[in-house]
C-alpha cells in the first residue's frame, strides 16, 4: 500500500475525528493551485502524479463532494478537484451570474493549468456534469474522456421533488443540521441510514459558502447544447436510486447517444444521487474502469 493511501485508510472510521478534522486531514494531503478569471481566482486542490483527472462538484458543493474519492483516484492520476467560482474558497463571479460565465472562468483555469497541448480527463457531478461540455469547449484543450455523474442539462424533466426543508444561516446549529440531514435524504442518498455526521457537515458548510444563484428558466439544456461539439469518449454514471433520474434515465441516455452513440453507461447499485459518497468503493472502481485502469484495486 502506498504512503498516501496508508495515511488515509482510517480517516473515515476514526472515532476520535470530528468531520472538520477529517476534512482537514485529507485537505492537508493536497497541494493548492490558483488560477485567475476576470475578477477573481479559482482554488484547485491537487493529489497525486501522472495524467490529470479534473473533478467538478455539484451545486451547493465544493471539492468535498469528492472527499471519499480523491485519495483512491490519486493512486492512478494527478487529481485536480475544483472549488468552482462562487463556491467554497474560490472568488465570486463578477456581475450577473450565469452558466456561460462559470464555464468561461473554469475554462480559463484549465488553460492556465494545462495549456492546450496536455491531455486530460474530466469527471463532473450533477451541476458540474451539466457544465462539463461547456467548460471543455471554453478551454479547447485535449480532452480525451468526459465522465458525467448524475447528469441533467439534457432537456429531460425530472420528477417533482417534495419534502425539502428550507434553511437559513442564522438557524441554531442543531436545527440547521436536522434540515440538512432531511434534505440529504430527499435528494442525495438512497439509504438514509448512511447519512453520517460528515455528510451533514459537508452539506451545511458547502451551502453556507455557496454564492451562485441564477434564475431558473424552464428545463436546462446546457449539456445537450454543448455535448455534440465535444469529440471525446463519453461515460455516464448514475446511482441506481438517483431521484433526479427516476423515470427519465433512458431519455437522458438517448439524448447523449445522439452525439456519442458508443457512450459507456454504468449504474452503481444501492446508491442515490451522491453516488461517489454513498458507495465510494463501487463508484471509484466504475470510474477507474471507464478511464482505462485495468485493475482499479492496485
Amino acid at each position: 500500500m502506498d504512503d498516501t493511501v496508508a495515511r488515509t485508510t482510517a480517516l473515515f472510521g476514526a472515532s476520535d475525528g470530528t468531520p472538520a478534522e477529517i476534512v482537514a486531514r485529507i485537505d492537508a494531503l493536497s497541494d493548492q493551485r490558483r488560477t485567475g478569471f476576470d475578477g477573481g481566482e479559482m482554488v484547485w486542490r491537487v493529489w497525486g502524479r501522472g495524467r490529470p483527472l479534473v473533478l467538478f462538484h455539484g451545486g451547493y458543493g465544493t471539492w468535498t463532494h469528492w472527499i471519499k474519492n480523491v485519495v483512491s483516484l490519486s493512486r492512478h492520476f494527478q487529481v485536480f478537484a475544483a472549488d468552482m467560482p462562487s463556491h467554497g474558497e474560490s472568488d465570486t463571479l463578477p456581475g450577473r451570474p450565469s452558466r456561460d460565465a462559470m464555464a468561461d472562468a473554469i475554462g480559463a483555469g484549465l488553460d492556465q493549468l494545462f495549456g492546450k497541448e496536455e491531455a486530460y480527463d474530466i469527471a463532473g457531478f450533477s451541476m458540474g456534469a451539466n457544465l462539463s461540455a461547456a467548460i471543455a469547449l471554453a478551454h479547447g484543450g485535449k480532452l480525451d474522456n468526459l465522465v458525467v455523474v448524475g447528469p441533467g442539462g439534457l432537456g429531460v424533466s425530472s420528477k417533482k421533488i417534495t419534502g425539502l426543508q428550507r434553511w437559513r444561516p442564522d438557524l441554531p446549529r442543531e436545527v440547521l443540521d436536522r434540515r440538512h440531514s432531511n434534505n440529504l435524504g430527499v435528494i442525495m442518498f438512497q439509504d438514509n441510514t448512511r447519512i453520517d455526521d460528515l455528510a451533514v457537515h459537508l452539506q451545511r458548510e458547502n451551502g453556507l459558502r455557496m454564492r451562485f444563484r441564477i434564475a431558473r428558466s424552464g428545463i436546462n439544456t446546457l449539456l445537450k447544447d454543448n455535448l455534440p461539439q465535444v469529440r471525446c469518449r463519453l461515460t455516464a454514471i448514475w446511482g441506481d436510486g438517483d431521484v433526479y433520474a427516476e423515470g427519465g434515465r433512458d431519455d437522458r441516455i438517448a439524448v447523449m447517444r445522439e452525439s456519442h452513440p458508443d457512450m459507456d453507461i454504468r449504474i452503481v447499485p444501492d446508491a442515490g444521487h451522491w453516488v461517489m459518497y454513498e458507495q465510494a468503493d463501487a463508484f471509484n472502481a466504475a470510474l477507474l474502469e471507464s478511464l482505462g485502469v485495468a485493475d482499479p484495486s492496485t
